[in-house]
């Protein structure tokens, strides 16, 4: 018990007195692991002293025999420098991981995923831990040296495993859960892990629409009658008469709703007949207000022009005197 003590004594003194080397690596790692594809967030920290001891007391202090004095409570602290990463989806988490390879090897693996799959009466959130340090071909520039034997420990999960963890922290430590509750947090956990998989399938399913719009553009695609309009119908129409012009996704979104809560159904066709006669208009008024006007601004004009009484809404009084100077 002597010699824990004295090795508890050496550790604070090896803590605080490498503090501000360990957050100087901290900083390192979470900026060039920040840098890699499909991540969305990191954050890191140092493990708080006290949580060093605690953990070392809990799980390491018994393992300890007579005859093993050579050791540092450091040693077995994997998680003292402990970063997480967030990524969108499921499958990004294996991309991260590859990329990671680049730049470290993987010096012990967690998988909760594969543990929590391998079983049907546990709860708990999902997550790849790997526990790295820097590869030793990374490690040659001289500047980065004094990190090359600094170990620790990376979680990569999703946006919705880290907000099923905030819960599971709350959870796990409770000494006694009753299995109502128990089965209860399990059908919350399933609920979580859908919400991953669903994210995942409509981000692909709009990756494939996005896909059959350009196709449709590059293969000339004629405009289709009788189909009412959405965000990809919308930009198939628009991209043909501002092929330049960058429609960010959020605000196409809104724009699109915008016309649908005036007319329910409006169709491409539509859209398409409004650029198409109209569109020389508004140009017109561009270029006697003698300023540029945006595409939406533009698109504004042609709706209006297309259906007066209809689109009444969608023009300010201004811009509706406007068009009298033009003819």
């Amino acid at each position: 018990m002597e010699d824990v003590e004295l090795k508890i004594k050496e550790f604070k003194k090896y803590y605080y007195s490498n503090l501000a080397f360990y957050n100087s690596a901290l900083r390192f790692l979470i900026e060039l692991i920040d840098s890699l594809p499909k991540v969305e967030h990191v954050s890191g920290r140092i493990k708080d002293y006290s949580e060093c001891l605690s953990k070392f007391n809990r799980k390491y202090v018994s393992k300890i025999s007579e005859e093993n004095r050579d050791y540092q409570i450091i040693d077995s602290l994997s998680d003292f420098i402990g970063i997480r990463v967030v990524c969108l989806y499921v499958r990004d988490v294996n991309l991260i991981r590859e990329e990671l390879k680049r730049y470290f090897i993987e010096v012990a693996i967690t998988d909760k995923t594969d543990q929590l799959e391998s079983t049907d009466d546990k709860f708990g959130y999902k997550s790849l831990h790997l526990d790295l340090k820097l590869n030793s071909e990374y490690c040659k520039k001289v500047e980065l040296i004094p990190y090359a034997n600094v170990r620790f420990e990376l979680q990569i999960r999703t946006i919705i495993q880290d907000a099923w963890s905030v819960l599971d922290h709350k959870i796990k430590y409770k000494k006694s859960i009753p299995q109502s509750l128990k089965r209860r947090i399990n059908r919350l956990s399933a609920l979580f892990e859908i919400a991953d998989d669903e994210f995942l399938r409509i981000n692909d399913e709009i990756l494939l629409e996005e896909k059959r719009i350009n196709d449709r553009i590059k293969q000339g695609g004629t405009i289709e009658k009788d189909k009412a309009l959405d965000v990809f119908r919308f930009l198939f129409v628009v991209l043909k008469y501002f092929p330049n012009y960058n429609f960010i996704e959020f605000k196409v979104d809104g724009f699109v709703q915008e016309i649908l809560d005036i007319k329910k159904g409006f169709t491409e066709s539509e859209l398409n007949d409004g650029l198409r006669n109209y569109l020389h208009i508004a140009e017109k008024v561009e270029q006697k207000e003698k300023k540029e006007l945006n595409p939406y601004t533009k698109i504004r004009y042609c709706l209006y022009l297309f259906d007066r009484d209809l689109f009444s809404s969608i023009l300010s009084t201004y811009q509706k005197n406007s068009l009298l100077t033009v003819g």
